[in-house]
């Protein structure tokens, strides 16, 4: 790419040369980006201290995020003056700018009265806005916990490794549908492994810890990218399966309640949903003191997990207790949601070990 290549004009055509010319160039960037992740030059630990600093040194990363500063800017800008400039430097042309503005001043001050009237309300609204959202968000930044000193925030979920067969016989099962199985959060990608072993298509999403990277290296699908976040971009029923571990531990419970409702939408009717979880005593052993002090959110119980997916619109709930850690296994219904036979799902559920 050379500058020769670089469109030149104010005209139509070269506002579209220019576009054009744009596009180009943030086409060969976003090669450019994935060429290097599949390279392994961008893990996904690396990326997300990218973000994380990018949201610190950013100003729309500040805690008051410059508004204040903008809305008294504006604030000294909704005036509208009267007093129109009528001078030139050619006499005759003054006058008939002079005699225009006399002949019509009577109407522009009336309409321009009413403007900065309008003006001056708005401006106060915005500034009591302002101050109610600051109280907001001084209230919030109260509840939110301080983040762990460390790099490496994020604690290890519950290994999945021995829930694998588990988790492969019940996607296998009778009646489940065919599809993309997804592994939020996969970590070391060990359970992709074994789903991939058993003929399903599976892959996984990741906030960017280190054992992920282990998984890129070794060429498994997996995305760096939120959970919550990414389970809402997936389209409806699109998903034949999909496994939860690792931020099910530490997810507050309106956002594990989030997460079991986009999972009752993404998965197919008939879709496997798992939870693989820690048990609450072995999570604080292994956290250790800060990180479960500051976390979030607990984990729960295996038990509380049943219920909750009986809530969210699952049936026929299994749980497999292992060594300080458990899977529950559910089926969405094939029936449409809200339909009264939810509230009695967790009384049957089934224990295996």
């Amino acid at each position: 790419m050379t500058t020769d290549d670089t469109p030149a004009g104010d005209t139509p055509a070269g506002d579209e040369a220019t576009r054009a010319y744009l596009d180009r160039v943030r086409r060969e960037i976003d090669d450019e980006v994935r060429h290097r992740r599949a390279a392994g030059d961008f893990p996904p630990s690396y990326e997300r201290r990218l973000d994380e600093l990018f949201s610190r040194f950013t100003p729309t990363g500040a805690s008051d995020d410059a508004f204040t500063d903008a809305l008294k800017l504006a604030d000294r800008s909704a005036y509208f003056d009267i007093d129109v400039p009528v001078g030139s430097r050619r006499q005759p042309r003054g006058l008939v700018k002079w005699s225009l503005w006399q002949a019509e001043a009577w109407f522009v001050n009336y309409v321009v009265t009413q403007l900065n009237h309008f003006a001056a309300s708005s401006m106060r609204v915005l500034h009591l806005l302002d101050e109610r959202l600051s109280d907001v968000e001084r209230d919030v930044g109260l509840l939110t916990p301080p983040p762990l000193p460390e790099d490496e925030v994020l604690v290890p979920g519950a290994d999945p490794a021995p829930f694998a067969e588990a988790v492969v016989r019940r996607l296998e099962a009778s009646g489940a549908p065919v599809g993309r199985v997804l592994h939020a959060e996969c970590g070391d990608g060990a359970l992709l492994v074994a789903l991939g072993r058993a003929g399903i298509d599976a892959y996984g999403v990741d906030p960017g810890t280190a054992a992920s990277d282990r998984a890129v290296q070794a060429g498994l699908d997996v995305r760096r990218d939120d959970v919550l976040g990414h389970l809402g971009s997936v389209a409806d029923e699109a998903l034949a399966g999909l496994v939860l571990s690792a931020c099910v531990d530490r997810l507050s419970l309106t956002e594990r309640r989030r997460a079991l409702r986009l999972a009752e939408e993404k998965l197919a009717p008939g879709g496997v949903l798992v939870v693989i979880g820690t048990a609450p005593g072995a999570w604080e052993r292994v956290a250790g003191p800060v990180a479960a002090d500051l976390a979030p959110g607990r984990p729960l119980h295996a038990e509380t997990w049943v219920h909750l997916v009986g809530q969210a619109g699952f049936a026929d709930a299994r749980t497999q207790a292992g060594d300080d850690a458990f899977a529950v296994t559910a089926d969405k219904r094939a029936a449409a949601r809200g339909t009264g036979d939810s509230a009695g799902s967790s009384a049957g559920a089934v224990t295996e070990r």
